[in-house]
C-alpha cells in the first residue's frame, strides 16, 4: 500500500491535483486484492475507468509487478 501511496503522491505533486484526483484509498486496495496482472485487468476495480487507466493504469501496475517480482524473489 505505501508504494502505491508513494507513487500516487508523486503524481498528485508534479500535477498538482488532490491524491483522490488520481486514485482513492479504496481503489489503492482493490488493486492490491484483485492483483491485475495486465493494464486491462485494472477495469475490474471499482472506479478505474478508462481515463484513469489511460493516465495511470501503467505507472501502478508497474509498482504492483515490482512488488510481485520481489515478493516471489523472497520466497
Amino acid at each position: 500500500m505505501d508504494a502505491l501511496r508513494d507513487e500516487r503522491k508523486q503524481i498528485t505533486e508534479a500535477n498538482g491535483v488532490p491524491p483522490y484526483v488520481v486514485f482513492h484509498d479504496a481503489m489503492l486496495l482493490g488493486m492490491i486484492e484483485f492483483r491485475p496482472a495486465m493494464l486491462g485487468d485494472m477495469m475490474e476495480i471499482s472506479g478505474v475507468g478508462q481515463a484513469k487507466l489511460q493516465k495511470y493504469g501503467q505507472r501502478f501496475l508497474d509498482v504492483l509487478q515490482r512488488f510481485d517480482a520481489a515478493e516471489a524473489s523472497i520466497e
